[in-house]
């Protein structure tokens, strides 16, 4: 499945209290994964952390499904993470929805929860980068994403003419003049944090350059 989904959560921006709330964590998280946090992770992140996390996890993963569903409806609770571990770095594990089984990485750092998906457990082709701005108007959120998914593909595919815009669904496409790349992008954005993931393996990086 050739897609991609992220997601980031500005740690700064959430109302811990509410967070800790039954009402507000059960909307996102299963019994099955609450016992799973206490038995697995209750020394490692703080609640909180693991509610988002959970959420970022899942959020990313509905981005990368819409792809194929535009119908489809984020509903967390509907969806599982299994067999999430830490690495030392970041957390892994997989995440279902209905008969599709995603492979995710998320990391956790002191202002922000970071997650990427994939269908395929190697994620060496997904690409993505993270910036701290200055606003949190959703205007200046966009144009900054991609300003920095831009610089990125500059120096990929130099000399070529490429622009970001929505398809009808609302996800961002990669434009060459009036050719649509093959090159799967998610765009995220939280408080003052904006990041990017696209999916390119380093042969169709090849290709790419050859053609354009």
């Amino acid at each position: 499945m050739n897609s991609a989904g992220n997601d980031i959560v500005a740690l700064t921006a959430i109302d811990v209290d509410r967070t800790r709330r039954p009402k507000f964590y059960s909307r996102i998280i299963s019994p099955a994964e609450q016992e799973f946090y206490s038995a697995q992770l209750s020394k490692l992140i703080p609640f909180e952390h693991f509610v988002w996390l959970a959420w970022s996890v899942k959020e990313s993963a509905y981005k990368f499904l819409k792809r194929f569903d535009p119908e489809l409806i984020f509903s967390p609770t509907k969806m599982a993470m299994d067999g999430l571990n830490f690495s030392g770095e970041c957390f892994e594990g997989t995440v279902r929805s209905g008969d599709h089984v995603l492979f995710s990485k998320s990391f956790i750092r002191q202002d922000y929860i970071f997650s990427i998906t994939n269908g395929e457990e190697d994620l060496s082709d997904i690409h993505c980068a993270i910036k701290k701005i200055g606003s949190s108007k959703p205007d200046d959120q966009s144009r900054a994403v991609r300003e920095l998914l831009l610089r990125k593909l500059g120096h990929i595919f130099p000399e070529s003419n490429l622009q970001i815009i929505k398809n009808p669904h609302g996800w961002p496409v990669i434009m060459r003049e009036d050719e649509k790349l093959p090159i799967p992008v998610s765009f995220t954005h939280h408080g003052n944090f904006v990041a990017y993931t696209f999916q390119l393996s380093s042969a169709s990086w090849k290709a790419h350059e050859e053609i354009l």
